[in-house]
C-alpha cells in the first residue's frame, strides 16, 4: 500500500536539486555583491498537496515556465522542496504573463482548489529581494542548500586566463557595460543623481566566456585580469562619440592602468566639459602592493583634473587608509548589517567624503544619514532615483 506521505525524490535527484540550489545561492550572492539587476519568480510547488506533486506534475510546471526560459540570460533551478526558481535579465513581460497564466491553471480540477495565486507564484527583483529569495530557497533543515564548493565553480588557471585575455582583446564588451548610480541624499530624504559608476560586469563576462569558472578565486590571476578589463573599458570610453553627451562618471582602474597608453588615449578623448567630473577609483590592495607607483599615478591623474577615490573599504580600514594622507577625495565604504556606528574622528575622514555602497534597505540608509553621510549607492538608491523625475546630475 502506498503511503499518503509526500513522495520524496531519489538520492540522485536530491543531490541534483541541492547542486542547483547551490548554484542559485551563488547567483544571488553575485547579484548582491556586484549590484547586478535580475528578475526572478519562484513557483511554490511545495504548497501543493502530495497528489498534485508527482514527477509528471513537475514536468508540466517546467513546461509552463518554458516561455521565460527564452528570456535574456534565463536560468531555471529546481530546489529540494521541488519549488522552481527562474531568474532572467530584463522585463520579458509577455513571457512572464504567459508563464504565470499557465502555472496558475496547471493544477485546475473539479476536485481540487489550488492555492491562491500569491501563494503559488511570487515575483522578485535582485538584488533588492536577495534575502527574501535566499530564505525561500531554504527548505527543511535536512534539505538546506549545500555550500558552493569547488566542483560547482572552478577557479581560473594561468592557461585559461591567457585564452580569456585573448578573447577579451577581440570581443565586443559593450554588452557587458553597466552604469550604477551614486546619489546625494538630502535631509528631507530626496535623492539626486550625483554621478554614475561605469563598469564591465565581470560576472556576466565570465559567465559568457568561461562558464563554470570563478574568475575571482585566485586573487593574483584576477588582478591580472582586471588590468585587461581596464584596457577594454578605457578603449570603450575613448571610442568616437561615446562621451559626447556623458555626465559625471567614475571608473575602477588599477594603478598600472593609469600609466598605460590606453589611459592617455582616453584622456585625449575626454571632452573639456567633463574635466574635473571624472573619478578614478583605486582598490586598497593595489595601492598597498606598490605605494610608489600609486603616488606617481595619483599625482599624474590629479594634474589631469581627475577626482580620486578609495574603493571597496570596510569600516575597519578607514583608520588604516585615511583618504587625506593618501591624497584622495572620496572613500567608498561597504555597508554591512553588523557595522557599528562610525567614529570618524580618529580617521580624520569627513562624512561628506564617504560614499556608502550596497545600500539595499531603509535601515542602511538611515544608518548612513545618521553618521552624516550624504552620498549613497545600491539597490535602494537605484529604485528611489527611478521614482523621482528630477534626477539632474550634480557633483559634490
Amino acid at each position: 500500500m502506498i503511503s499518503a506521505a509526500r513522495r520524496r525524490p531519489s538520492r540522485d535527484t536530491k543531490a541534483q536539486h541541492r547542486e542547483e540550489t547551490a548554484l542559485l545561492v551563488s547567483l544571488i550572492r553575485e547579484c548582491q555583491r556586484a549590484d547586478i539587476p535580475r528578475q526572478a519568480v519562484i513557483v511554490r510547488l511545495s504548497r501543493l498537496p502530495p497528489e498534485r506533486l508527482k514527477p509528471h506534475h513537475l514536468r508540466l510546471a517546467r513546461a509552463a515556465l518554458e516561455p521565460l526560459a527564452h528570456a535574456d540570460r534565463a536560468r531555471m533551478f529546481v530546489l529540494p522542496t521541488l519549488d522552481i526558481v527562474t531568474v532572467w535579465r530584463g522585463a520579458a513581460e509577455a513571457a512572464r504573463s504567459v508563464s504565470r497564466t499557465a502555472v496558475l491553471h496547471l493544477f485546475d480540477g473539479d476536485d481540487f482548489v489550488p492555492p491562491m495565486p500569491d501563494d503559488l507564484w511570487e515575483e522578485l527583483q535582485l538584488p533588492r529581494d536577495a534575502e527574501r529569495l535566499l530564505s525561500l530557497s531554504r527548505g527543511p533543515e535536512e534539505e538546506a542548500p549545500a555550500p558552493v564548493s569547488d566542483h560547482v565553480m572552478m577557479p581560473l588557471d594561468p592557461a585559461m586566463l591567457g585564452r580569456l585575455e585573448a578573447q577579451l582583446a577581440q570581443a565586443d564588451v559593450a554588452r557587458f557595460s553597466r552604469r550604477h548610480p551614486i546619489a546625494r541624499v538630502a535631509l528631507d530624504g530626496s535623492v539626486r543623481l550625483a554621478w554614475e559608476k561605469r563598469v564591465l560586469c565581470t560576472a556576466e563576462l565570465a559567465d559568457s566566456m568561461v562558464p563554470g569558472r570563478d574568475v575571482e578565486a585566485d586573487p593574483w590571476l584576477f588582478r591580472r585580469l582586471t588590468r585587461t578589463i581596464d584596457r577594454r573599458v578605457l578603449a570603450l570610453l575613448a571610442a568616437p562619440g561615446e562621451l559626447t553627451d556623458a555626465g559625471p562618471f567614475a571608473i575602477n582602474l588599477n594603478v598600472a592602468s593609469v600609466l598605460a597608453p590606453e589611459f592617455l588615449r582616453f584622456d585625449t578623448a575626454l571632452p573639456n566639459g567633463l574635466r574635473g567630473k571624472v573619478t578614478i577609483d583605486f582598490m586598497p590592495e593595489d595601492i598597498l602592493a606598490d605605494p610608489a607607483a600609486f603616488l606617481f599615478a595619483r599625482d599624474f591623474a590629479r594634474a589631469r583634473g581627475y577626482r580620486l577615490a578609495l574603493q571597496g573599504v570596510g569600516a575597519d580600514l578607514l583608520g588604516v587608509l585615511p583618504h587625506r594622507r593618501l591624497g584622495l577625495d572620496l572613500v567608498h565604504l561597504r555597508w554591512s548589517a553588523g557595522m557599528p556606528r562610525l567614529d570618524l574622528a580618529p580617521t580624520q575622514t569627513e562624512p561628506q567624503r564617504i560614499v556608502l555602497g550596497q545600500v539595499a534597505t531603509q535601515w542602511a540608509l538611515d544608518w548612513g544619514t545618521g553618521c552624516g553621510i550624504i552620498h549613497f549607492a545600491g539597490p535602494l538608491i537605484t529604485e528611489r532615483l527611478k521614482q523621482h523625475a528630477d534626477t539632474a546630475l550634480l557633483i559634490g
